[in-house]
């Protein structure tokens, strides 16, 4: 019986930590349009070229360190062991985190002439002290949720980004009444992920009175610390490494697209406008992956289970279900948002411009997507090693590419070299699986199957677009963009679902698998 009431709040607190994150995720995607809106373009340019540093900090602090603590909490039966762990681990994580901050603070004029724009050192300066904030707010995080207590870390993640995104959308209307200067407005938008990490920070400190969250070791055993270190550095990093996978891409796109736009012939201003434009395409894509991967999101614990009790077939089944149902959510959402892009972009941010550009880099959608779907099932074999030679190889492709492609094709190169990364990780992750698990590939049937229900849905959207240019749809205002891309989104999604069900794209088990699939198994099948 004790038993049971234990299970049963370690699933009402994972449940809760998952909507807190779904929440937070659509929350950090969703406020930048209002923000572009305040600030134009070259003002959404100064923000998001700060904006990875940001979320490669948040990512350690929010996902990455947390779960790799819990894992190794959740390892440890006595409660001396545990606290030995987590001393180690915060003093680990305050060196490196320390570090960071040295560099950023003492580098950041440095690193922001390599980005091109010295009057960014300001605002490096500013968001360098965030990472004083990631071993407190790791530590606690993660030690809460090794003790199944996800409530503390779902409230703080809310209280965070709640703050900060307040703080933004106050120096976007501040820059606007008082004409200040971009990076007067940067500086104070940055800021907000300082105060945002000191308000989620306090909540957990709050709800850490109630526990000794950290214990000093009376004596440290330098053999075993240095053995935890290297662990932790190693095994931690590719997590926390996947985990900002396309936040590590984005802070390659600060380093190279606005110097090699102006290498290429534009002038500065036209050069940081023309960034802004390019960095509209983040928050949309980030809404088209929250969808595309939520649905996807609870198969980890399964294929876990199957894997640890040697079930092979199931195993193999349920991976093959997963890549199925992925391989079509992640490719409907990225050609339906390639095809809609324009009605958004003008809905969104009052103009078309960068059409192309973005139209391509909704295409990321689908092979973020499925990198995610092959990380989970890396992940549910323990497999850090092949994960980290895809990532890097991917990360090398987008180094090498986007300076010459920006140079030569300007933004619409930049989101080229983006999809080639992505494609690149995504081939050699998929190769090694098919290695690995022969029996574990998409069916022919499948394939042909998926292919006409998206050529079926891509087709019907064109001829949409094509009506609405004869209607002369750039005439229209911001309102009626919206309601067309909406319109878009719903004759989209009616067609592909309708080619899946009538083309029979997913056994019921599949349907199952996907909210609200056991309604259609209800009436369609």
């Amino acid at each position: 019986m004790e038993d049971k009431k234990i299970e049963t709040s370690m699933m009402r607190g994972a449940v809760v930590l998952v909507i807190t994150s779904f929440i937070v995720k659509i929350l950090s995607a969703v406020y930048r349009v209002p923000f572009q809106n305040l600030v134009g373009d070259e003002g959404f340019y100064v923000y998001q070229q700060i904006y990875p540093i940001y979320g490669i900090a948040m990512t350690l602090a929010l996902s990455g360190l947390p779960v790799y603590l819990s894992k190794l909490i959740a390892s440890k039966e006595s409660q001396e062991e545990q606290e030995k762990v987590v001393s180690y681990f915060f003093i680990v994580v305050s060196a490196l985190s320390l570090v960071a901050f040295v560099i950023l603070y003492l580098g950041a004029g440095l690193i922001s002439r390599s980005m091109g724009d010295a009057s960014l050192s300001p605002l490096i300066k500013v968001v360098s002290f965030i990472f004083l904030l990631v071993p407190f707010l790791s530590t606690y995080r993660g030690f809460y949720q090794g003790q199944m207590e996800m409530k503390p870390t779902a409230i703080s993640q809310l209280a965070e980004q709640g703050s900060r995104v307040i703080v933004i959308l106050a120096a976007g209307y501040l820059f606007m009444v008082n004409e200040w200067s971009v990076y007067k407005m940067g500086a104070l938008a940055t800021s907000g992920a300082l105060i945002g990490g000191a308000c989620g920070l306090l909540v957990l400190f709050i709800y850490g009175r109630k526990h000794r969250v950290f214990v000093w070791p009376k004596k440290i055993d330098k053999p075993r610390f240095l053995f935890f270190a290297k662990r932790l550095i190693i095994e931690g990093g590719t997590l926390c490494f996947f985990s900002a996978y396309l936040v590590v891409f984005q802070l390659v796109d600060s380093f190279t697209i606005k110097q090699y736009l102006v290498f290429g012939g534009l002038d500065e201003t036209s050069a940081k406008i023309a960034k802004g434009v390019f960095d509209r395409g983040q928050p949309i894509v980030q809404l088209g992956l929250v969808i595309a991967v939520s649905m996807t999101a609870t198969f980890l614990p399964t294929l876990t289970r199957f894997f640890v009790t040697k079930q092979k077939e199931k195993y193999q089944q349920t991976v093959l279900s997963y890549l199925k149902v992925s391989t079509a959510i992640a490719s409907a959402a990225a050609v339906g948002l390639a095809l809609i892009l324009p009605y958004m972009n003008v809905a969104l941010f009052s103009d078309n411009s960068g059409e192309i550009t973005l139209s391509l880099f909704m295409l990321s959608v689908f092979f973020v997507s499925m990198i995610q779907s092959y990380q989970t099932i890396y992940q549910s074999q323990s497999l850090v090693k092949y994960q980290f030679v895809a990532a890097l190889m991917g990360l090398f492709v987008k180094i090498i590419f986007t300076p010459l492609m920006t140079y030569y094709f300007k933004t619409e190169g930049a989101s080229l070299s983006t999809l080639f990364g992505l494609i690149i990780c995504l081939l050699v992750m998929h190769q090694y699986l098919i290695k690995r698990e022969n029996k574990i590939k998409l069916p022919k049937g499948f394939v042909v199957k998926l292919s006409l229900n998206l050529t079926a849905m891509g087709g019907i959207l064109v001829m949409y677009r094509v009506v609405l240019e004869e209607m002369g749809w750039s005439n229209f205002g911001r309102g009626a963009s919206l309601m067309i891309a909406l319109l878009g989104v719903l004759i989209g999604f009616s067609i592909y679902l309708m080619g899946m069900i009538q083309s029979k794209l997913f056994t019921k088990t599949e349907w199952e698998m996907i909210p609200f699939g056991s309604k259609i198994i209800k009436y369609f099948y």
